[in-house]
């Protein structure tokens, strides 16, 4: 079974075709990574193969389920352009709430030390709204990740990270099982296989 199936997507903003015509397999324990001028469709990818937008036409398969399925949902960590935390929350009551909706007690636990690792302090009490965007931003991994998601989706998750927090990131999406993410700089991702996306057709690109 494939961790994501793409056959035929095509997503249209009214007579504007952003995809056309994808198809994508990966497989289960495999990274991949999508490259891309602005504007390419790289977002809009992923947000249909989270289930945040519908595809105008195609298939979409993920995790063995349809992205209509909550319980295959819940199995989706996704890290997006905006890090869409509550600015009234601190850290960790952001992840905490995160874990109840996912129904995993288990990850505020992991959420902590993962915070640790990217620098962050746990018990710190102030409201991520006072935070940096590079700040926000590794909050917004941890929430992704502390679930242990079995596929992760992520849009340029580098972005607005210094270089060491950079090189954390990218080396705890390399610990993730599957990883499908948006990126303009590949170098810090030499294990996915790349494809680009340009004027909405997807094609693999050799390294």
């Amino acid at each position: 079974m494939s961790a994501v199936t793409v056959r035929g997507l095509v997503r249209r903003f009214g007579s504007v075709r952003v995809l056309d015509s994808i198809d994508l397999t990966v497989s289960p324990g495999s990274h991949v990574a999508i490259t891309g001028a602005n504007g390419a469709g790289k977002t809009t990818l992923l947000r249909v193969l989270a289930g945040l937008l519908r595809p105008t036409a195609g298939s979409v398969e993920v995790l063995g389920g349809t992205i209509d399925d909550p319980g295959v949902r819940k199995r989706i960590g996704f890290v997006g352009h905006l890090s869409s935390l509550y600015p009234r929350m601190t850290p960790l009551e952001n992840i905490r709430f995160w874990s109840n909706i996912y129904e995993a007690p288990e990850a505020t636990e992991r959420g902590r030390g993962l915070l640790a690792q990217l620098g962050l302090d746990p018990d710190d009490r102030r409201k991520v709204g006072s935070y940096s965007q590079g700040m926000r931003q590794r909050v917004a991994i941890v929430r992704a990740l502390c679930i242990a998601p079995d596929l992760v989706i992520a849009d340029e998750p580098l972005a607005g990270l210094d270089a060491d927090g950079a090189r954390v990131v990218a080396s705890m999406l390399g610990q993730a099982r599957t990883v499908v993410l948006a990126t303009h700089d590949r170098t810090p991702f030499p294990q996915a296989g790349l494809y680009a996306l340009d004027r909405g057709r997807l094609q693999p690109v050799q390294r």
